[in-house]
């Protein structure tokens, strides 16, 4: 019986399990990123010998490409160089140029909540509407920057103007390049001319 009683004893002084309540997880949402601008390269090698204007894209897509990349952040919908030389072909080539002003008429036409600039040639209007988050389209001569590749006449993509960094997406190089202002400002820029919305 004293076994009995000490054997009831230490049961009764052992602490009892306590059932723990389940964490409770957070909810997370997925909420869709925006789109971004993709750096495709002309001289790729899956489309740079496709024929444009009177040569092919690796020599004279420059434009196209652009294009390409800027309706593709634009639409939210995959848009690769050769993608967007079947939809308009050899349309906006004038005189053997890509024509920007072309580029953007057509997206306008697919999207009509988008609309576009006039050409103009001044570089601060150019920072102001990338500020805005509008993209730009820039012509220009010689290099984009120190060591950088020269051009007789080039198209390039500004995808952004944040913080005092200019990005760029040159369709010649593989990488995005950036600018601070006084490199931007030393660029032989032609002209500029802007899309997006509002």
């Amino acid at each position: 019986m004293a076994l009995f009683l000490f054997g009831a004893l230490v049961v009764w002084t052992q602490p009892q399990p306590v059932e723990e309540e389940p964490e409770q997880l957070p909810v997370v949402y997925d909420t869709p990123a925006e789109p971004q601008v993709p750096l495709y390269m002309q001289t790729d090698e899956r489309w740079g010998g496709l024929p444009y204007a009177g040569a092919d894209l690796a020599t004279s897509g420059c434009g196209l490409t652009c294009a390409a990349m800027a309706w593709e952040r634009l639409s939210g919908e995959t848009c690769t160089p050769p993608m967007l030389l079947n939809l308009v072909g050899n349309d906006y080539v004038q005189d053997g140029q890509n024509y920007m002003p072309g580029f953007c008429e057509w997206m306008a036409q697919q999207d009509p909540k988008l609309d576009y600039t006039v050409l103009y040639e001044d570089r601060s209007r150019a920072l102001e509407e990338s500020a805005a988050g509008r993209l730009v389209f820039g012509t220009m001569e010689s290099a984009l920057h120190e060591d950088g590749r020269e051009y007789g006449g080039h198209v390039v993509l500004i995808t952004e103007n944040l913080y005092g960094h200019i990005t760029i997406h040159d369709p010649c190089e593989a990488y995005p390049v950036a600018l601070d202002y006084d490199e931007f400002n030393a660029v032989a820029w032609d002209y500029f001319i802007s899309i997006g919305r509002g």
